[in-house]
């Protein structure tokens, strides 16, 4: 049985993008194999984010993003329609980003061939763990054993009842319409013009040309709906907003993210290291995950450089952030306060720039008095003492 230095379990974006950022790095000589069930030859996902650019980030900011080049679109607006705010939203140094799956994908496998160290199969993972000799993983019934496996399939179990665990989940079609209707200078971050049916419900659309679109209709709460539920209320949103004439369904995409402050155990045992939404690299508050994953495993493959363990050691004071996402997920699943109202308040009432870093976690803890002030003090004092008690008790 061979063994690897690193063994990657799940080619997903995760997965990919560590062994990418493997071969920006003086490790790029290792031996690597990547395990994952099917192949990466499709659009079958897109990633929006924000973003500081490089040239106007200071010290101390995430490094550069070495996705730029393949970029499908980027944006210097937003638009946001809330329940007290409708427009655009100035974004300072930040930029909204779209990267679809499938640039992603093939930008990365043209570097990884590159390496013939790099070793990837298309396998069912049956098992991973941890042995005295490394970890240890059985793929279609065949052991791989290596210096540290890298994990991105682990599923969460998200049943603590102390805990608050929701599901972002969305349904999005790409359109083409008969007519001009979209403004590709502008897309839509937030639209709650929809019912919310006692959830947060909203509508993206992040438009590619004037006649082209991705339109995503998204719901934070725990329970999923049936297919033709979310298509239903797709059509009434571009019925309902905008002039398409008749309109053809290009590509579809649907997601499920959990948004649960459960404990994850990013370090598990010793030679087993978790990424992804597995290593709890989601944003329990808003279902982003692309940055921060990016951001983390840089400072996994930083610290194996310099150390030899891929150990991050994260500053005791940035655990307050996860203080923060428990308020607001209990906010929301105790119905304190309307939830399109809540985003309203943090983005019409604080520099928009301000909230974008918030949610970034680079924020000075004074930044955050501030924007807790504009934030309904009752709805969140009472969660931020219904968590307390919460922990207490679990």
């Amino acid at each position: 049985m061979k063994k690897y230095d690193f063994i990657i379990a799940g080619g997903g974006m995760a997965g990919l993008s560590l062994a990418y950022y493997f071969t920006q790095s003086s490790l790029r000589d290792r031996s690597i194999l990547i395990l994952d069930r099917e192949q990466k030859n499709r659009n079958d996902r897109t990633w929006c984010f924000w973003e500081r650019e490089a040239a106007q980030a200071g010290s101390g900011s995430p490094a550069p993003n070495p996705f730029e080049a393949i970029l499908f679109r980027k944006w210097n607006t937003v638009s946001f329609h809330g329940t007290t705010h409708a427009g655009p939203l100035d974004m300072g140094e930040y930029r909204y980003k779209m990267l679809r799956g499938i640039d992603f994908y093939e930008f990365v496998q043209n570097e990884l061939v590159k390496w013939p160290n790099i070793e990837q199969k298309q396998v069912t993972i049956n098992r991973i763990k941890d042995t005295p000799q490394g970890g240890f993983v059985i793929a279609d019934d065949e052991p791989y054993i290596a210096d540290y496996v890298f994990d991105s399939t682990f599923a969460l179990k998200l049943d603590q009842p102390e805990n608050h665990n929701l599901l972002q989940h969305f349904k999005g079609w790409v359109i083409k319409a008969e007519k001009q209707c979209f403004d590709p200078t502008r897309p839509e971050i937030m639209d709650f013009r929809v019912d919310q049916q006692g959830d947060c419900r909203f509508v993206y659309v992040m438009p590619f040309d004037a006649q082209t679109a991705l339109v995503e209709y998204t719901i934070f709460n725990d329970k999923l709906l049936a297919d033709d539920e979310y298509d239903t209320s797709l059509r009434q949103y571009i019925g309902r907003f905008f002039d398409t004439g008749t309109y053809q369904i290009c590509e579809t995409e649907m997601g499920v993210i959990p948004m649960s402050d459960e404990t994850t155990h990013e370090y598990p045992s010793e030679h087993i290291v978790r990424i992804g939404t597995a290593g709890g690299y989601t944003k329990p508050s808003t279902g982003y995950t692309f940055q921060r994953t990016q951001r983390y495993l840089r400072s996994i493959v930083e610290n194996l450089t310099e150390t030899g363990k891929p150990n991050r050691h994260l500053p005791w004071f940035l655990g307050r952030f996860k203080l923060y996402d428990s308020v607001l997920l209990n906010v929301l699943e105790k119905h304190r306060h309307p939830a399109d109202d809540v985003f309203t308040r943090m983005f019409s009432r604080n520099r928009p720039a301000t909230a974008f870093r918030f949610l970034d976690e680079d924020t000075r803890f004074i930044d955050e008095l501030r924007l807790f002030t504009t934030m309904p003090w009752w709805a969140f004092t009472s969660a931020f003492f219904d968590v307390l008690r919460r922990k207490i008790v679990g």
